[in-house]
C-alpha cells in the first residue's frame, strides 16, 4: 500500500513530524550551547562569528575561530532568531525540522536507484537511532547528512543525463551547504570526482567541464574563508584545529582500537533493528555463526569484567557481531560486484561507505554515533538490498521491509526519550539549584559544558575557569559528575565546604551517557557502548560546595586551547 502512494513528499513529511513533535520541546544539549553561542555573536558581528573569546573545558582562547566546523548551522540559528524574536527551544527545533525532511527527500530519490521500496528506505533513514536522536539537537551532524544526501543524490541525477534544470541549482547549493558546515565535506567532493574518473561515457552524461566547475566552488569557498581568517587573526585557522585533535591523542593504537571497535558497535546497534539486521544480512549458517559469536564475545564480559552487568554485556554480544557482519557483507558485495556490469551503479553507495569508515577512524579523536550515523544511508541501502535478493514473495517481502521499518522507530523511540531525559535533567538541574542557594550579595559557580552550562548560565550562574580567581567566601560553586567538570584552584578542603551531593533523576532505564553502563552515544570517553542500561549505580549527581576563603595560593599561567 505504501508503496504505491503517489504523495511519497506528503507521506515523508507527516513521518518526519510524527517522529519530530513529540520532542520539540527537548531542552538543549551537548554541544547545543556552541552553535547558539555562535549565533548570538553573528547578530554583533556577522561577518566575524568566531570574533568572542570562549571558554571551554575550563580553558580559553583568543577567539574560537580554529573551531573544527565552519558556521553555516549558526548563521541559520541567528536567522530563526532574528524572524522569530526567541531562542525557546521548541522555535529552534521547529526550525530545524526542514533537515530531516531534506535528507528524506534526498535518500528516497537515491533509493529509487538502488531498492524496489524507496519509501521504506526513506523512512528508516528518518526513524534510524541515530538519526532520530541528533535530529533533537541543534548541532551540525543532521544539517550536514541531509545536504550530504541531497547533494549527491541531484548529483547521480546529473550524471545519468535524467536531471532537469533545478537539479543543478539544487546540486550546487546543497554542496556549498554541505562545505560550508565542514570541511569533511571535502570527502564528498572526492566521491563525486571518482565517480566521473571510473565511470565511463555510457555512465557520464553530461560535460564533465561543468560538473569540475560546480565542483571546484566549495574549494573557492574554503580558500576566501581561510584566507580571509588568515588575514584577520594573523594565524593559518585549521593549524590550531590539527593541533588540538593531535593532542587528544588521535593516531595512537589505543584510540584508533577504540574508534574502529566503537565504529563497529555503532554499525550493529544504532542504524537498524539488529535483529532486522541479522535476518536480512545472513542465511542459515550465517545465523548460527552470528549466534557463536555473541556467545563468545558475551562470556568474556560477563565472567571477567565486574563492572559489566549481564544486560550491558549482552548488548555488547549483540552490537559486536552485528557490526562485522554489516563490515563483511559491504567487503562481500564489493567483491562480487566490482566485476559485474552493475558495478559503477554501486561505486557511490561502496565510496560513501568505506570514505565515510576511514574519516571517522583518522579524523576524529572519539568514537561517537555522530560520526557514524554518517553511514546510515549505505547500511539501509545494503539492508534492503539484501532481503530483495532473498527471492520471497512480494507481498512477503514488501511487508518484512516495513516490519523492520516499524520495529526500528519503536526501538529508536526508546532511545531518543533516553536521550530527552538526560537533557531535561540538566535543565532541570540547573533551575533548582540555583533557586536552592541563591542569597543576595553572594554568587553561584560552576565547572560544566553541555545543556547544563547553558541553563546554569540562563539562571545568572558564572563559569570558574581553571586558572581564575573569582570566589568569596559564601558563594556557592557547583560541580557535576558526568557533564564535563574541571580542576578548579579551590577544589581542596582548605577553601570548599561540600554542602550536598544532588542525584539527577531519570524514569528509564536505559543511559545514553554514563560511566558505570558504559554508555557513550555522545562520545567514547564515557563509554563504548552506544547506549546501555543501568545497573542501579547514580549516573549523575550535582556536588554543591560552599567557599570557605579566599584563594591565597599561587595563580599559575593563563593556559588557552590554541
Amino acid at each position: 500500500m505504501l508503496s504505491r502512494i503517489r504523495s511519497p513528499a506528503i507521506v515523508l513529511l507527516l513521518v518526519v513530524l510524527g517522529t519530530q513533535l513529540p520532542f520539540l520541546f527537548q531542552a538543549f544539549h551537548i554541544d547545543d550551547r556552541i552553535y547558539l553561542r555562535v549565533a548570538e555573536n553573528i547578530h554583533q558581528k556577522p561577518l566575524y562569528p568566531y570574533d568572542y573569546i570562549p571558554l571551554f573545558e575550563g580553558l580559553g582562547a583568543p577567539d574560537a575561530a580554529s573551531h573544527s566546523h565552519l558556521p553555516l548551522v549558526s548563521y541559520y540559528l541567528a536567522l530563526l532568531c532574528w524572524i522569530t524574536g526567541s531562542q525557546a527551544e521548541w522555535v529552534l527545533h521547529l526550525g530545524f525540522l526542514v533537515f530531516p525532511y531534506f535528507g528524506a527527500l534526498g535518500f528516497y530519490d537515491l533509493c529509487r536507484r538502488y531498492v524496489r521500496f524507496p519509501l521504506a528506505g526513506a523512512c528508516l533513514l528518518i526513524v534510524g537511532p541515530g538519526f532520530l536522536t541528533l535530529s533533537h539537537t541543534l548541532m551540525t551532524d543532521v544539517p550536514f547528512w541531509a545536504l550530504w544526501i541531497v547533494a549527491l543524490s541531484r548529483f547521480l541525477r546529473i550524471q545519468e543525463g535524467t536531471s532537469v534544470g533545478r537539479d543543478w541549482l539544487i546540486w550546487a547549493l546543497a554542496l556549498l551547504g554541505v562545505s560550508f558546515i565542514s570541511v569533511l565535506g571535502v570527502g564528498l567532493i572526492f566521491l563525486m570526482l571518482a565517480c566521473l574518473m571510473f565511470s565511463g561515457r555510457d555512465q557520464c552524461r553530461v560535460p564533465r567541464g561543468k560538473v569540475l566547475l560546480v565542483l571546484s566552488a566549495p574549494l573557492l569557498l574554503w580558500g576566501l574563508w581561510y584566507l580571509r581568517g588568515y588575514f584577520h587573526y594573523d594565524r593559518f585557522l585549521l593549524v590550531n584545529t590539527a593541533v588540538h585533535v593531535l593532542q587528544r591523542g588521535v593516531f595512537t593504537w589505543w584510540g584508533l582500537g577504540e574508534r574502529f571497535l566503537a565504529m563497529v558497535l555503532h554499525l550493529g546497534g544504532v542504524i537498524v533493528f539488529p535483529l532486522a539486521l541479522w535476518y536480512s544480512l545472513t542465511g542459515r549458517i550465517g545465523l548460527r555463526v552470528l549466534a557463536a559469536l555473541c556467545l563468545v564475545s558475551f562470556v568474556p564480559f560477563y565472567l571477567w569484567w565486574e563492572n559489566w552487568t549481564w544486560s550491558q554485556s549482552f548488548l555488547f554480544s549483540l552490537f559486536f557481531p552485528s557490526g562485522l557482519m554489516v563490515l563483511w557483507r559491504f567487503l562481500a558485495e564489493f567483491r562480487q560486484k566490482c566485476h559485474s556490469e552493475g558495478r559503477w551503479r554501486w561505486l557511490p553507495i561502496w565510496l560513501w561507505f568505506f570514505g565515510g569508515l576511514l574519516t571517522s577512524l583518522i579524523f576524529y579523536y572519539s568514537g561517537s554515533v555522530r560520526y557514524s550515523t554518517l553511514l546510515a544511508g549505505p547500511v539501509i541501502l545494503l539492508w534492503i538490498s539484501s532481503l530483495e535478493n532473498r527471492g520471497l514473495e512480494n507481498y512477503f517481502l514488501r511487508n518484512l521491509v516495513w516490519l523492520g521499518v516499524i520495529l526500528t522507530a519503536f526501538y529508536s523511540f526508546a532511545i531518543s526519550h533516553a536521550d530527552f531525559q538526560l537533557a531535561r535533567a540538566y535543565q532541570k538541574a540547573a533551575r533548582e539549584i540555583t533557586r536552592d542557594y541563591a542569597q543576595q550579595g553572594n554568587t553561584i559557580w560552576f565547572t560544566a559544558e553541555w545543556g547544563l552550562r547553558y541553563y546554569l548560565e540562563q539562571e545568572g550562574a558564572k563559569i570558574l575557569a581553571r586558572d581564575k580567581v573569582g570566589p568569596m567566601p559564601g558563594d556557592i560553586i557547583i560541580k557535576p559528575y558526568l557533564a564535563s567538570p574541571w580542576v578548579t584552584l579551590y577544589d581542596s578542603d582548605k577553601y570548599l565546604d561540600l554542602m550536598e551531593q544532588r542525584p539527577a533523576r531519570m524514569t528509564t532505564p536505559l543511559r545514553i551517557m554514563d560511566f558505570s553502563s558504559h554508555a557513550g552515544f555522545y562520545s567514547t570517553g564515557w563509554g563504548i557502548l552506544p547506549f546501555s542500561l543501568t545497573g542501579g549505580e547514580s549516573w549523575e549527581w550535582f556536588n554543591v560546595f560552599r567557599v570557605k576563603k579566599a584563594f591565597d595560593g599561587p595563580v599559575p599561567e593563563p593556559q588557552t586551547h590554541w
